[in-house]
């Protein structure tokens, strides 16, 4: 076995001050992470290249495929820069200006400033992910008073949210440029942040230099994206239920079951799922999490997300490595739980015979489920059943590869093209016997999913159980 973390949930990480070493992303990647996120609002060009190049070097010298995915802005309402060091204090005044300012205790502003003239009296205004409230007391030629109703500290960029106040999807010229420079500098995905409606995706998408397609994943945060996810999660190529905005837009109550219709929505459509914001947020100055985060992510597991991700406790947090260390302990022995899924929607081949190979896989007591696959859909398909077994996916394709880091229970290995029978079921016992993830011992059992033509996408029809 490998010293390498083999939690079947995967686990992204947030770079940033607390992480940004390549001491610690090598760390968090041997702990267990699989895809390291760059904030698109807290991060420059030349910042961007190093973690990424941090996170190239991570993958070579661990052997594992690593992803990469850059989180667009989008038109998300966020205070200015701040001066350092400031707290504000409940009971106290801050106005919020029109016109620019370098932030205060006394003032700030916002990057869209014209939403401030919908703001009325009495309107709850919240900073960050809910940290900060303020109420509008009062209305000014300037902009808008309000008082501190729960003080905290204020930091640069902070979300700003105002229930009924929200921001249309159409890209900033930031967001067409980082979609540009994350292709450019070869990340593998990117997280599209406000999508309201498929063409939102499609937007992004044409962006993309047709040689570098990134995956897509569509960022749940409005109430109008949770009545249309079917149709965006059409285009998308996943889906992150970001619970931080999504509670401001729709009412806190409502938000577990929210969760849980868009994970069983994604994997009824075989599309990897990410669950964010707050996971382990008590984490970014503690060394332990509180009881009720314990729970909320392993109900998350048991529910049948692809992916949890950790945002402020590993980019700013004192234990960013400590808080993935955790966080794979509960995943482990919330996964020992989650009951196998049976799907019957479907009735292409691709799914019956993923379906076959994880029945035959249980029925010969097998451990590992070996898969090759050109785009890594066939991985997709088994995965969606949470088989007991560890699934390896071979390709000749690196964006795959990396992009399955996304997927449940998938680990994956570059391979050359494999163009006959033979020379498949040598690359699997190989495989089989010498990896990072799982190795077999002789006579151990194992299950091999294919598609013939060889080497070409979307021909998954054979199933071939073998013995190391």
């Amino acid at each position: 076995m490998s010293s390498l973390s083999t939690q079947r949930v995967r686990i992204i990480a947030t770079l940033g001050p607390a992480s940004d070493s390549r001491e610690t992303i090598l760390e968090l990647a041997r702990s267990g992470v699989n895809v390291f996120r760059i904030n698109l609002s807290h991060a420059v060009k030349d910042e961007i290249l190093d973690r990424i190049n941090r996170v190239r070097q991570a993958e070579k010298i661990l052997g594992q495929p690593l992803a990469v995915m850059g989180d667009l802005v989008g038109p998300k309402i966020r205070i200015g820069t701040v001066a350092p060091g400031i707290t504000l204090e409940a009971g106290k005044k801050i106005k919020i200006l029109t016109k620019q300012t370098y932030g205060s205790a006394e003032s700030i502003s916002i990057n869209f400033p014209t939403i401030i003239k919908n703001l009325e009296k009495k309107h709850d205004i919240y900073l960050g992910d809910g940290e900060i409230k303020l109420e509008v007391i009062e209305k000014i030629p300037e902009g808008v008073v309000t008082k501190i109703i729960v003080g905290g500290e204020l930091r640069d960029r902070m979300g700003f949210s105002s229930h009924g106040i929200s921001m249309r999807f159409p890209l900033t010229e930031k967001d067409e440029n980082d979609i540009k420079m994350m292709a450019d500098l070869g990340a593998d995905a990117l997280a599209v942040s406000f999508v309201q409606n498929s063409k939102n995706i499609e937007e992004v998408r044409k962006l993309l230099p047709p040689k570098k397609p990134l995956m897509l994943i569509a960022k749940i945060e409005t109430l109008e994206a949770v009545e249309r996810a079917e149709e965006i999660l059409e285009v998308s190529d996943g889906l992150m239920v970001a619970r931080g905005d999504l509670g401001f837009s729709v009412p806190l109550a409502e938000l577990p079951h929210i969760q849980k219709s868009l994970i069983n929505l994604c994997l009824r459509k075989s599309k990897p799922v990410i669950t964010a914001t707050q996971m382990l947020e008590s984490m970014i100055n503690s060394h332990i999490p509180t009881r009720a985060e314990v729970t909320d992510v392993a109900n998350a597991i048991l529910d049948g997300t692809d992916a949890v991700m950790l945002s402020a406790e590993t980019a700013i947090g004192k234990f960013p490595v400590e808080t993935v260390k955790m966080m794979v302990k509960i995943i482990k022995e919330a996964e020992t739980k989650i009951p196998k899924k049976d799907f019957t929607d479907s009735d292409i081949i691709a799914d019956a015979v993923s379906t076959s190979a994880v029945d035959i896989a249980d029925r010969t007591n097998s451990q590992l489920i070996i898969v090759f696959s050109q785009s890594g859909h066939t991985a997709r398909l088994i995965s969606r059943h949470r088989p007991k077994q560890l699934i390896i996916t071979c390709s000749p394709e690196p964006a795959t590869i990396r992009n399955l880091n996304f997927t449940w229970g998938v680990y994956s290995s570059l391979i050359k093209t494999t163009r006959d029978f033979d020379g498949l079921l040598l690359d699997a016992r190989k495989i089989a016997k010498n990896n990072n993830f799982l190795t077999l011992k002789k006579k151990e059992t194992f299950v091999i999913c294919a598609g013939a033509p060889f080497g070409r996408s979307g021909t998954t029809n054979l199933v071939w159980v073998n013995k190391v």
